[in-house]
């Protein structure tokens, strides 16, 4: 299939270059490389433009979005959702429309930007139900309940995914459970619901395995390590954490990269290796600030204050959690009160002149 895109890509084949991206792009998305899948869409978007095929160039905006998403380029992906979304909208086309604010509202959340996120999905959810859109539907209650978890609300997260995951069984849609199963476990673990969270993760790994889907694969992973851990497994936790390092990194994951070197950080700090710990950490928050990823480079910084703490090294300790406080507060996620908390017992107790 590379090997005709290739040909009607270079003897100018316009048509066929649009219709023959826009074909394999949910093949470029799970099998990568990404960089290459972005040049490809890129080459499908000047292509529609070309022919004038409005439509066409939405779409392959929207594909080129998802990739660029994917390379860690989150705020570059927002701008060609929002043109794929300018395109639908002067179209009228209104499923168009529901699929760029979805993919839209994913795109803010990588930013910080929750508030927009919502709103954005909010929106593409009652355009999929307008037109009927149960698959649509189902995706925008999935990406939903990601912003409301992101932003500390764990009871309105888990119904819209456990909505989303009723919509994709019925469906026969095994990605969409997959991806609902995964963000259900990470709320549930959220919650302390621990043996929940990793039976959804489990079958979530099981799903995205059969499928091929590595990146679900190491999405169900990292999380899997983050329950076992905090369930005292550390053995088990350091097996799946390592795998799905492995796998963001064969991917090209930055951004899954960075969480997972976080995580890997937060365990091997309670497993007592201080060292290694803050090197993860210190991988993290470069990999964060390259990427623009607020909300993992606040993980980091006080990833990074906590073994400053438990080092006796309290000032550093209180820098490090100070600083990723103010980038919770400023993306309003729902770390922001936790940080908060071991703050005030920081400075509590800490010895006055």
């Amino acid at each position: 299939l590379l090997a005709c895109l290739d040909h009607v890509t270079g003897t100018g084949q316009h048509t066929r270059v649009v219709a023959l991206t826009a074909a394999i792009a949910d093949f470029l998305r799970i099998d990568g490389p990404w960089a290459d899948a972005a040049a490809r869409h890129a080459t499908a978007v000047q292509a529609a433009r070309h022919l004038g095929d409005r439509p066409g160039q939405a779409n392959a905006l929207t594909d080129l979005g998802i990739a660029r998403q994917l390379t860690g380029d989150c705020a570059g992906a927002a701008c060609f959702h929002g043109e794929a979304l300018s395109l639908s909208r002067d179209a009228d086309d209104r499923l168009g429309q529901a699929n760029a604010l979805n993919n839209l509202g994913i795109a803010r959340q990588l930013t910080g930007d929750y508030v927009g996120a919502a709103r954005a999905l909010e929106e593409a959810l009652g355009l999929s139900r307008d037109v009927g859109d149960r698959l649509g539907q189902a995706n925008a209650l999935n990406n939903l309940g990601i912003a409301r978890k992101l932003t500390g609300d764990f009871p309105d997260a888990a119904r819209a995914m456990e909505e989303a995951l009723s919509l994709h069984r019925d469906l026969g849609d095994r990605l969409g459970q997959a991806n609902a199963l995964s963000n259900l476990g990470i709320v549930r673990r959220l919650t302390g619901d621990f043996p929940d969270a990793a039976r959804a993760l489990e079958e979530a790994l099981g799903l995205y395995g059969d499928l091929g889907d590595r990146r679900g694969q190491a999405n169900a992973l990292n999380n899997l390590g983050t329950v076992r851990r905090l369930t005292g497994d550390y053995v088990g936790a350091a097996r799946a954490l390592e795998e799905a390092l492995g796998l963001y990194r064969d991917l090209s994951d930055r951004g899954g990269e960075a969480e997972a070197l976080n995580e890997a950080g937060s365990l091997n700090r309670v497993r007592g290796d201080l060292s290694l710990a803050g090197n993860c950490h210190r991988q993290a928050l470069d990999l964060a600030r390259e990427i623009g990823s607020s909300w993992d480079e606040a993980h980091a910084l006080a990833g990074l204050g906590r073994c400053a703490l438990v080092a006796g090294r309290d000032a550093d300790a209180e820098a490090g959690l100070r600083q990723a406080r103010e980038i919770f507060q400023r993306i309003s996620a729902a770390e922001t009160s936790g940080v908060s908390a071991e703050l005030d017992a920081l400075t509590k107790t800490r010895p006055t002149a």
